[in-house]
């Protein structure tokens, strides 16, 4: 299936032009204009088994630094997902910072402040080191105003959702974690339970369009987009 067609585009209101604007640089800005919507025609290919790599091998050495850190999570993704929320923290808790850094997932640690799709960035970058494939989940208000990056993390062979920046995994009624696309879904009152806290207080004080009681309404759309950091390649499924 040709996937141009659903590459940065296809969104509602004006989420295409300012997708293709964005005000973000390097890596961060090719990641952006290459996710690929879900939808109807999407979703079989999104989450079948050829999009997005489902055993990668990390090569010993490439990336001393994530290495060490990774070491101490013993391939837990969410150790690994607490541990960047804490040390890589969001500009409204830690103060703001330019947009368009263009930062090695390196840089990033030793700056110790990341906007969402840099922490969700430096968190796969763990994961990848840990052998555990992970890859961006682009996701935008149903207001067509708010943006959001978090991941999905292949874990017992389905994509589970993690938001490094609000620290969140939605568990669904049979235990499992839910998929970016269940909360788009059928689930997206799991969704909005979850997440009006953690907007409440990520909100504190400053003017928004969002209804915090709404949270799950951040899942109206989705793009999603692979990464696999340099010393991490993809192997046969």
């Amino acid at each position: 299936m040709d996937l141009a067609p659903y590459t940065c585009r296809g969104f509602p209101g004006d989420i295409d032009h300012l997708m293709r604007d964005v005000p973000v640089a390097g890596i961060d800005r090719c990641q952006v204009h290459a996710m690929i919507r879900l939808c109807d025609e999407t979703e079989s290919i999104l989450y079948g088994r050829e999009f997005s790599p489902r055993k990668i091998r990390y090569r010993m050495g490439s990336r001393p630094l994530l290495e060490a850190i990774a070491q101490n999570f013993h391939r837990d993704a969410s150790t690994a997902m607490r541990w960047v929320r804490e040390r890589v923290r969001h500009p409204h808790f830690a103060g703001h910072v330019a947009p368009d850094r263009a930062m090695t997932e390196e840089q990033l640690i030793d700056s110790a402040v990341g906007w969402c799709n840099e922490q969700a960035r430096v968190f796969i970058a763990l994961c990848g080191v840990m052998e555990i494939p992970a890859r961006l989940c682009f996701l935008f208000h149903a207001n067509t105003q708010t943006a959001h990056t978090a991941t999905e993390v292949l874990l017992d062979d389905i994509w589970a959702m993690h938001d490094v920046t609000f620290g969140l995994r939605v568990a669904l009624p049979d235990g499992r974690l839910s998929q970016g696309r269940d909360l788009r879904g059928d689930y997206r009152a799991r969704a909005h339970e979850h997440y009006r806290i953690p907007l409440t207080e990520y909100y504190r004080g400053r003017a928004t369009p969002i209804d915090f009681a709404r949270g799950g309404d951040l899942f109206a759309e989705i793009g999603i987009c692979n990464y696999l950091i340099d010393g991490v390649e993809a192997l046969r499924d």
